[in-house]
């Protein structure tokens, strides 16, 4: 994954391996919010700034970082989320709220919410039900 100065995701390589076989996927942004998703046009993604990757705490950061929430503030973030299992990629509406320095209500479609918990440098620490960092 890449991403610019402002923490817009720019390019992701996405590669999965299950029983069905390898299948890679590949999604670039101009930084402005139009994108393709394998060199072809992907207008459903109009607007977008991030990639989320499915079951994956790592992406959260991208959005925490890009936004510089006041306190108490709730903003949306709709996401280019690719899936896990077939790669297929989708827009995810989905929003952040900052509690204090280190955590964030986080929502998204389909009734999906936890409370994140960053480090100093923005990088999650605790994602509930998906990964805890520990050392």
């Amino acid at each position: 994954m890449s991403v610019d100065a402002l923490w817009r995701t720019r390019e992701v390589h996405v590669h999965n391996d299950t029983a069905r076989g390898r299948r890679s996927t590949v999604l670039v942004s101009d930084g402005k919010g139009s994108w393709t998703v394998d060199g072809r046009s992907a207008p459903q993604l109009d607007g977008l700034y991030d990639v989320d990757l499915e079951a994956s705490a790592c992406t959260n950061t991208l959005p925490v970082h890009r936004l510089d929430l006041p306190l108490g503030d709730v903003v949306t973030a709709p996401a280019a989320y690719v899936q896990a299992l077939d790669l297929q990629v989708r827009r995810l509406d989905q929003s952040y709220r900052r509690l204090d320095d280190h955590r964030f209500d986080y929502h998204s479609e389909g009734g999906f919410n936890a409370v994140l918990v960053y480090d100093k440098y923005g990088l999650v620490l605790d994602y509930p039900g998906i990964a805890r960092r520990f050392a």
